[in-house]
């Protein structure tokens, strides 16, 4: 018996597959790490774009009537700057400062809340001005094990992305 043993022992039979096994392993674990990572850094990538060029193109406009038609032509529509995001979210504002404060005068929701926005809308506009505010929230979901994932965000991880313009005609009202 004991020889059976030592023979066991002393193979090297099999080695190249077990060690295939564990650096194969390891070697796909990393390319889904680099996988996520990549496609982490185009989604925020893509909605810091995207919130810019709509802000832009609102802020093109020569009157606040043709902002408002482009905000809801935009939203029943989605265009296709969100073909590869169909679950990201977006709110478009024309927005006034007026006596030093914002105020929303169309736009995918009534007010606007976030801190954030209201302080970069001050900053940009002057009194009188006429601005657009877009927000996009988009999440991406990890393609790794779930084992690893717990120590990232089982639920995925969510980006925001905001723009201010200033309109280019400044003699429109709100």
């Amino acid at each position: 018996m004991p020889t059976r043993l030592d023979t066991f022992l002393r193979s090297s039979r099999g080695t190249a597959s077990v060690e295939f096994a564990i650096l194969g392993s390891l070697a796909l674990l990393i390319f889904a790490g680099t996988h996520d990572i990549v496609f982490m850094v185009n989604t925020k990538r893509d909605v810091d774009r995207a919130s810019v060029v709509i802000a832009r193109a609102m802020s093109t406009c020569p009157n606040s009537s043709c902002m408002s038609a482009l905000i809801d032509t935009y939203i029943t529509r989605r265009a296709n700057a969100f073909m590869r995001y169909p679950t990201a979210t977006i709110d478009m504002y024309m927005i006034q400062k007026s006596g030093g404060s914002i105020q929303v005068c169309s736009g995918t929701r009534t007010t606007m809340t976030d801190a954030d926005l209201l302080a970069s809308a001050g900053t940009i506009l002057r009194d009188g001005d006429i601005g657009a505010a877009v927000v996009i929230t988009s999440t991406y979901t990890s393609v790794l094990p779930a084992f690893v994932k717990s120590y990232i965000s089982p639920s995925g991880v969510s980006y925001r992305g905001h723009a201010i313009d200033v309109m280019v005609n400044a003699s429109a009202v709100c």
